[in-house]
């Protein structure tokens, strides 16, 4: 019985370490460049982009480098998204592919919220389409056009 209790034990610390604190993941799109690549493509479409707008406040949630926040305006529709980097500094200098994801995404209202703080439940559903649709037309297409390429879908 003692074995039992301390391998449940071991599974549940290992569970929490691995998903306390966690954000989780809207939606990704993985493109077959560097992460400095995109990057540039990232920033290039948002300054040449008249309706979005990058939020400049640093924060750990907007440091520029693995997360930024952005606001989407699509007609009387302000969205905002916090957009994360894959990887870190050693995978963004190796690696020959790179991902962008949606961390965190906001209506106007402020609904929404993280898959990790549970944002998006199942009856929520046509929040988080309506929030991804809007970025991928105004955002990730924009990207897709720059880069040639299309993502591959992470959900």
């Amino acid at each position: 019985m003692k074995q039992y209790f301390f391998v449940i034990l071991i599974l549940m610390g290992l569970n929490s370490c691995l998903t306390a604190g966690t954000h989780g993941l809207i939606k990704g799109y993985e493109y077959p460049v560097s992460k400095y690549v995109l990057g540039k493509v990232v920033f290039h479409v948002i300054s040449n982009s008249p309706n979005i707008n990058r939020d400049t406040a640093k924060d750990y949630y907007n440091d520029g480098e693995s997360y930024i926040t952005i606001e989407i305006t699509k007609g009387e529709v302000l969205n905002r998204y916090t957009v994360h980097f894959y990887g870190d500094k050693v995978d963004w200098d190796t690696s020959k592919t790179s991902q962008i994801s949606i961390s965190y995404a906001y209506d106007n209202d402020g609904n929404g919220g993280s898959e990790g703080n549970g944002g998006f439940p199942w009856y929520k559903s046509s929040l988080k389409k309506k929030l991804i649709s809007i970025f991928e037309s105004e955002f990730i297409n924009k990207i897709d056009k720059e880069l040639r390429q299309n993502p591959i879908i992470t959900e």
